[in-house]
């Protein structure tokens, strides 16, 4: 461990707090206590992807593996830790309880639980889970900033993680873009997934992203994770061979389509709503397959890629 500057010690010890805090209760609500997964579901598996990466950045610069420089992982981390500080910060002046779910045609509406003024949201009481999580973000925006200023982080040259196969952009990588960029689009944006009609006849849609937050937040990093993959690839620096690209993207899109198609069989209201799928949740299911179908075809068509033919254009 001679490698761990002082800074990602501290990051360290910031992604434990973060992990610690997730076991905990961050407000009480009206007497009930309420946990991170519970009260913030998308701010919790922030702080959670935060912890991860931090946790990345310091494994990598120990061992001296990193794709990025010494200064630009401890930069990685700090950047991880600083959006998961300012969205927890956020959360504390503005507690995701209360606001209004509007009547009739609301595709995201305007509930605390997604988004709303302080003055919108009700009051709690703020449990020391809050503070926990709080003081971790803080550790790592601050450790990780300390640490691409030390002479380690200076010294650390990048290491290059360009598999030696490359096919560049195929016409299935293209379609995986854009069955991923469909699942997010369809299912999670401006597109209904659901209609629901309450008991006094009102009808609501909604987006995926409000009744589903942890499915939304899957879906969010597996888009970007393919698009940065896809990208990489086409510029013939892809981090994996082709077999084993087009199944690290298959994998990532059979859990989308699982996890879309799990919602679709279940939607997440209780007994007093009647539901109807709306058409962007088959929209967005269909995308997610076309990612996985397309990943799929790339994987088997260049298992058996050589040297010779990798570089052909």
């Amino acid at each position: 461990m001679r490698n761990v500057a002082m800074g990602l010690w501290l990051v360290l010890v910031g992604v434990v707090l973060q992990l610690g805090s997730l076991t905990t209760d961050y407000f009480s609500y009206q007497g009930e206590p309420q946990s991170a997964w519970m009260g913030l579901p998308t701010t919790a598996e922030l702080i959670l992807f935060c912890a991860v990466v931090a946790a990345v950045a310091v494994g990598l610069a120990a061992t001296r593996r990193s794709p990025l420089t010494g200064s630009g992982t401890g930069l990685l981390a700090a950047a991880a830790g600083v959006i998961a500080a300012l969205q927890l910060s956020y959360r504390i002046f503005a507690p995701p309880f209360g606001g209004v779910v509007p009547d009739h045609v609301t595709i995201l509406g305007n509930s605390c639980l997604f988004w709303c003024l302080p003055s919108q949201a009700e009051p709690a009481q703020l449990l020391p889970g809050v503070w926990v999580a709080l003081a971790g973000c803080l550790a790592v925006a601050l450790g990780g900033l300390l640490y691409s200023r030390s002479r380690v982080a200076k010294q650390t040259d990048a290491v290059s993680w360009v598999a030696p196969l490359q096919t560049g952009l195929t016409p299935w990588l293209s379609l995986a873009a854009l069955g991923a960029v469909g699942q997010l689009v369809f299912g999670f944006t401006f597109f209904s997934f659901f209609r629901t009609i309450g008991r006094s006849g009102t009808e609501t849609t909604w987006s995926g992203w409000l009744p589903m937050p942890h499915t939304a937040s899957w879906i969010f990093v597996t888009t970007i994770v393919i698009l940065l993959l896809v990208r990489a690839a086409s510029r013939r620096r892809a981090p994996l061979e082709p077999f084993a690209l087009g199944g690290l993207i298959a994998g990532l899109a059979a859990i989308a389509s699982i996890r879309i198609w799990f919602r679709i069989l279940s939607p997440p209201f209780g007994s007093t709503s009647q539901v109807e799928i709306a058409p962007g949740a088959y929209l967005s299911l269909m995308a997610a397959l076309l990612c996985l179908v397309a990943a799929l075809v790339h994987a088997v068509r260049f298992r058996n890629l050589g040297p010779g033919e990798a570089m052909r254009p």
